[in-house]
């Protein structure tokens, strides 16, 4: 079959070099005994606030937090894009406004600190107003929740993600880093062992996530948290996306094996384009790239545990 040029640049990993000299430690993580705890997102406050507060309180300092259904009373958000200069290798679109209640299908969001306050990286989906499903990053302090919902999160007592700037992507971007002292709040439960991860651009997203488990002795564990961008998408049934500048969040991903160098990562994922529609599909291992980074949260589970995990998505 005579292949094409797009069809070349689909079947071969896709890298781009980035602006600045690329980090020695490409797969960042810290793990420890994990913390769990259900809340409610408080309607009249940002979203930022209704995320950071609870978990404050329960002594939670950061990590990950997932939200389904969830309406707001307005929407702000950008969209990945190509870049305008020779400093990055993707960009955010110009802000995008909704002036009317949308619902959230989906939210994820990374909980860490930037300049010593709480701050918030937020990908979510909506229905949109064409009737298909749209996504994009989402400005937390800007956008109010409407009506009380559940959320979800995890995380360590003493790790969190710091925003720093980064130097191979001159963007600033979370890492884990280990703090000097726990939280002080008592109503979040025990989770699983946790690992807290920044994964590196060019890094592949299934492996680094097998990667991650490897390094701290992990077989199976469900993946909690989700926000990140890769290069395109190459999926297992055969769909592709070609855009370069992408966001992701993970619908549902499980790490199952007899052992930490068996374990395999299965992972479906919700892909928002430059457009803001949506891709959906389990993706290919060794085949999709980080673009800038991925912020991940793994929970280390019982191998039965995982495997009805991943039984479950095989059903959805």
């Amino acid at each position: 079959m005579k292949m094409t040029q797009e069809t070349i640049m689909m079947s071969v990993p896709r890298t781009l070099k980035q602006p600045g000299t690329p980090s020695r430690i490409r797969i960042d993580t810290l793990a420890g005994d994990g913390m769990q705890l259900s809340f409610t997102l408080a309607a009249g406050k940002t979203l930022r606030d209704a995320l950071i507060e609870p978990l404050m309180a329960a002594g939670m300092q950061g990590g990950t937090v997932r939200i389904h259904d969830l309406t707001l009373t307005a929407l702000h958000f950008v969209r990945p894009t190509l870049p305008k200069d020779d400093q990055h290798v993707a960009f955010y679109s110009e802000p995008h406004h909704i002036a009317h209640p949308v619902t959230l299908k989906v939210a994820c969001a990374t909980i860490g600190r930037k300049d010593g306050a709480p701050f918030v990286h937020c990908h979510a989906i909506w229905e949109g107003d064409d009737g298909l499903e749209r996504g994009g990053h989402l400005f937390t302090d800007q956008v109010f929740v409407q009506s009380p919902a559940r959320a979800e999160a995890w995380g360590l007592p003493d790790v969190v993600m710091q925003a720093d700037f980064d130097e191979e992507t001159n963007f600033t971007l979370f890492h884990p880093i280990r703090t000097n002292t726990a939280g002080t709040g008592t109503t979040a439960g025990q989770a699983g062992r946790c690992v807290i991860a920044k994964i590196c651009p060019n890094e592949d997203l299934v492996l680094g996530i097998e990667a991650a488990c490897r390094e701290h002795g992990i077989s199976n564990a469900i993946v909690r948290g989700s926000v990140g961008s890769i290069v395109g998408a190459e999926f297992e049934d055969g769909k592709q996306v070609q855009d370069i500048a992408t966001e992701i969040l993970v619908a549902h991903g499980v790490v199952s094996g007899a052992s930490p160098e068996q374990a395999r990562c299965t992972l479906d994922i919700a892909l928002i384009d430059p457009s803001g529609a949506i891709h959906r599909g389990r993706i290919k291992r060794a085949s999709n790239p980080i673009l800038i980074c991925f912020e991940l949260v793994l929970e280390e589970v019982s191998a039965n545990a995982a495997l009805e995990s991943l039984a479950g998505a095989q059903l959805q």
